[in-house]
């Protein structure tokens, strides 16, 4: 009711309304409005700037907005971009077209950042597109999904020529789907297709890079170009991350199409894309394992075309070679070791000799003395004499 009084113009009816919201952020918003153009009360910045702050804090977008707007005009407050900045970046956030605008116009003048008339155009972009003839975009998609294709394209090319980047992604997705009467050539729909998906994918499409290159490998609407292609799936992999992309990458390095052949690389690639998406899990394990089978069977033919009897004999010989260096090094271990025992010995050596005779001389004895006690207790009784 506040903000319909205040509509009317009927501030004083508005004022009444909004003081009994000032707990929330509409009402706190309200306040903050009729303070700062001086409806229905004397006007004061200050009053203004604190309603609007409490409506912030609560994610009002206007407030926001009307807050970016004070710190970037210093009205009420102390000029501060950088607070200008985060205030049109939070209202943005909702889709507030002011919002974009002024950020957008910030960007281009390098007002509290630096300026980047890239960022400025994609945001004034997003105001561009923000306007009534946007509800074209919606006409289309419902006659798309009403079944009538050629009347939804026809409105997607007329959007694409404009520079929707949704319909130029639209209106090549249905020509390269072949729904279509309105152009009955193939030849002359992968044209316009290729020319849409291209115009997408300057303004950041997605999926139109990897489209672009499936349109370059196969020489669709185009002359085929496997480098090109090979070039539009790296910026695919490279920016969006995209796994099919990825996977393209390292099938074109498996078979040396477009890109240097290179059989590690593509592994890697397989690998990358297996790890972007659990739908690549299964492919990527089938690549890989070609791939793995192909490098086996390349290195058996490598070394059959090489193998030769003088390769076999020179085996043969190293082997010989080796184990003669190592039983040769064992007899000289063997022969120094008897050589240093007979240096250590001294002029005594028939008195450890016969320690030693004594010592296996009494273990003889002791073993034999056992076995003829184990034969006694094991021989049967002897019966007595009559």
């Amino acid at each position: 009711m506040g903000k319909i009084s205040m509509q009317l113009k009927e501030y004083d009816v508005a004022l009444k309304y909004y003081k009994l919201a000032t707990k929330d952020p509409m009402g706190q918003w309200g306040m903050g409005t009729l303070h700062y153009n001086g409806w229905g009360v004397d006007q004061d910045y200050a009053q203004a700037l604190a309603y609007f702050t409490l409506a912030s804090q609560q994610g009002h977008t206007e407030a926001e907005l009307q807050l970016g707007l004070m710190h970037l005009s210093g009205i009420g407050v102390k000029k501060d971009y950088g607070i200008a900045l985060k205030h049109f970046n939070a209202a943005s956030k909702s889709g507030h077209v002011l919002a974009f605008y002024n950020l957008g116009m910030m960007h281009a003048m390098g007002i509290g950042v630096m300026r980047n008339c890239q960022t400025s155009a994609e945001l004034l972009k997003n105001v561009a597109e923000r306007g009534t003839w946007g509800n074209e975009l919606m006409d289309a998609h419902a006659l798309y999904h009403k079944g009538y294709v050629d009347s939804a394209l026809i409105k997607y090319l007329i959007l694409a020529e404009q520079g929707y980047e949704v319909a130029q992604a639209n209106a090549a997705f249905i020509l390269d789907k072949d729904d279509t009467d309105f152009i009955r050539s193939l030849k002359s729909r992968y044209k316009r297709a290729f020319v849409n998906w291209k115009r997408a994918a300057a303004q950041g499409f997605g999926g139109a890079r990897l489209k672009l290159g499936d349109y370059y490998y196969y020489g669709q609407g185009t002359e085929a170009d496997p480098v090109e292609a090979a070039e539009q799936y790296q910026i695919a992999s490279d920016v969006d991350h995209n796994p099919q992309a990825m996977f393209n990458l390292g099938y074109m390095h498996e078979l040396g199409i477009g890109r240097a052949q290179d059989m590690h690389l593509a592994k890697r690639y397989y690998d990358m894309a297996a790890s972007a998406s659990t739908d690549a899990h299964v492919p990527t394990m089938l690549a890989n394992a070609k791939l793995l089978t192909k490098l086996h069977m390349e290195w058996l033919i490598q070394f059959y075309k090489d193998f030769t009897f003088t390769m076999l004999y020179d085996s043969i010989l190293v082997w010989y070679t080796s184990w003669s260096v190592y039983f040769t090094s064992k007899i000289d271990s063997l022969s120094n070791f008897f050589v240093q025992l007979d240096e250590t010995a001294t002029e005594d050596w028939d008195i450890y000799l016969m320690s030693v005779l004594a010592i296996v001389l009494g273990l003889v004895m002791a073993l034999r003395g056992h076995n003829m006690r184990a034969a006694q207790q094991n021989a049967p009784p002897q019966p007595p004499n009559q």
